[in-house]
């Protein structure tokens, strides 16, 4: 098993603009129909015609699963990512991942992590996907807590198992809301997951 896949690098036109690379088209395609309708519902039909391809072209630079796989792994290290943004002290990292966890802008990263998670058992590509993201963010909900705390002058006995405790909570809520369960909304989802922390500390 090989990791995602590497793209092309962009060739420039005669007027010195930047041209997509085919294979780049098929995989930035990928990314954006992932993220518009669900690992679920997007078939290989789909890329090409966003791609501008043919299908014959999308099988000779990828297989199906490992395309998927890719794409959906190159959004969540883009949100393991930004867990830390370069401007932000650690505590208003930790802030806005309080706030952003349960924004219905994040829904359909909800839908994608869920629907990886039950896909997983039936694709290695998938499974090794999730594993990998699950574990990178994780480190970075640890960095934060750590780095974040601190800057309070607070502290936890085991960093890594608080932010495990948090991850299940907080995905926990999430199945809720995704349900519609009509004891929770955003702000109460919100917080309980910084009551939990609280406690934490």
């Amino acid at each position: 098993m090989t990791g995602k896949p590497e793209i092309d690098m962009p060739l420039v036109t005669r007027n010195g603009t930047p041209a997509i690379s085919k294979r780049e088209r098929i995989f930035a395609a990928t990314v954006e129909l992932l993220l518009e309708e669900g690992l679920v519902v997007v078939q290989t039909r789909a890329v090409t015609e966003r791609a501008g391809v043919g299908t014959g072209l999308l099988n000779h630079y990828f297989r199906w699963p490992e395309l998927r796989a890719a794409a959906w792994s190159v959004i969540f290290a883009d949100i393991a990512e930004d867990m830390r943004r370069a401007k932000e002290s650690p505590e208003q990292s930790l802030d806005r991942f309080f706030k952003e966890s349960f924004s219905p802008e994040a829904q359909p990263i909800w839908r994608l992590w869920i629907e990886a998670e039950s896909l997983g058992s039936q694709d290695e590509w998938l499974a090794k996907a999730v594993e990998t993201a699950r574990h990178r963010l994780r480190d970075g909900l640890t960095a934060l807590l750590v780095e974040g705390l601190a800057e309070q002058g607070l502290s936890l006995a085991s960093p890594r198992d608080a932010a495990l405790r948090l991850e299940a909570l907080r995905d926990g809520l999430i199945g809720l809301l995704l349900a519609r369960d009509r004891e929770i909304d955003s702000a109460k989802a919100e917080a309980h997951l910084r009551e939990a922390l609280r406690r934490e500390t």
